[in-house]
């Protein structure tokens, strides 16, 4: 009986030290795995960033371009609406001369 209890505690012990030497056979590749991972995840983070650099220098230069237009444009309609108030106001300086008062008519 007791040789039967020493031979199952063996074969216990030996499964346990097995099953023990592929879980951290496991860990180890699940760690390599990971930082493999991690390496790649950092490469295209870095990627992203220097695309998203290059879009925002692109888009920022396209804004200022938008701006510069903008701008030329407010300037013209600026020109217009101010000679629009200028030949308003001669065409209204004309009619006050133009009409004759209850003075000038006797």
């Amino acid at each position: 009986m007791e040789q039967a209890i020493l031979a199952m505690l063996g074969i216990i012990i030996t499964l346990v030290l097995y099953l023990d030497r592929g879980r951290r056979s496991d860990i180890a590749l699940l760690r390599a795995d990971n930082a493999k991972l991690r390496d790649d995840m950092t490469e295209g983070f870095k990627e992203v960033r220097a695309e998203a650099r290059s879009d925002n220098t692109k888009l920022r230069d396209d804004m200022t371009e938008g701006f510069r237009e903008v701008n030329t444009r407010l300037d013209k309609l600026t020109g217009v609406v101010m000679d629009l108030c200028h030949r308003v106001g001669r065409l209204e300086g004309r009619a006050e001369v133009s009409e004759p008062g209850p003075d000038s008519s006797q």
